[in-house]
């Protein structure tokens, strides 16, 4: 299957769908934490799923708890909110919810705040994308992993791989130096939906590599 080959204006436009997105995620977090919180800027790759691990800037050998939600509509694909030990620790003391240990251990009240916090986050994230685009982007009920990030972005990856075997990915990392907090958000279309993307902001169509 040939890949695809897109234009430093169309990576730049997804990346800028992505900025914003995360922007008003951001929003949320902040509201939800009463932190300040700052975005870093967004990272936006041509990925082989197969190597999906390898690509991102995701560390593959920490464990992870990772909040994960499709979303379908007239685009779809999946957001993955990414947080480490340490990032989910003091995302529990934000909520409340005091937590020590390894993210193994996490209870099912800390997983279930995991999948509330990923909900919000990515409901806004998809807000901000649709007013953006145009598009009616409809997220799905959040599921929650805990596991190696390697072991989840390989499920993640081999989900993807069905329907395509490259894609992009559009990584942005938000956090809060003052209370240690940082998660990473990945927005990962589905390959026939980075056109529809492109499409809705009047950008040229995407043409096959060699």
């Amino acid at each position: 299957m040939p890949t695809v080959a897109f234009s430093e204006l169309q990576l730049d436009a997804l990346s800028e769908i992505g900025n914003i997105g995360a922007g008003n995620a951001g929003t949320s977090l902040a509201k939800l934490t009463s932190q300040v919180v700052t975005l870093a800027v967004p990272d936006t790759r041509i990925v082989s799923f197969d190597q999906l691990p390898l690509v991102t800037q995701t560390d593959v050998e920490k464990p992870l708890l990772a909040a994960y939600v499709a979303f379908e509509g007239q685009a779809s694909g999946c957001v993955l909110l990414l947080l480490g030990a340490q990032q989910a620790a003091a995302l529990f003391d934000l909520l409340g919810l005091p937590f020590e240990g390894s993210v193994f251990d996490a209870s099912e009240l800390h997983r279930s705040a995991v999948a509330e916090v990923g909900n919000i986050i990515t409901s806004s994230y998809l807000a901000a994308m649709g007013n953006f685009t145009g598009l009616e982007l409809l997220p799905m009920p959040p599921g929650v992993a805990v596991g190696m990030g390697g072991a989840i972005l390989d499920t993640i990856a081999a989900y993807l791989g069905q329907f395509a075997e490259t894609g992009i990915v559009v990584q942005v990392r938000i956090y809060s130096t003052d209370a240690d907090l940082g998660l990473d958000l990945l927005m990962i279309p589905e390959a026939a939906s980075v056109q529809t993307m492109l499409s809705a902001l009047g950008l040229c169509e995407i043409t096959p590599g060699s």
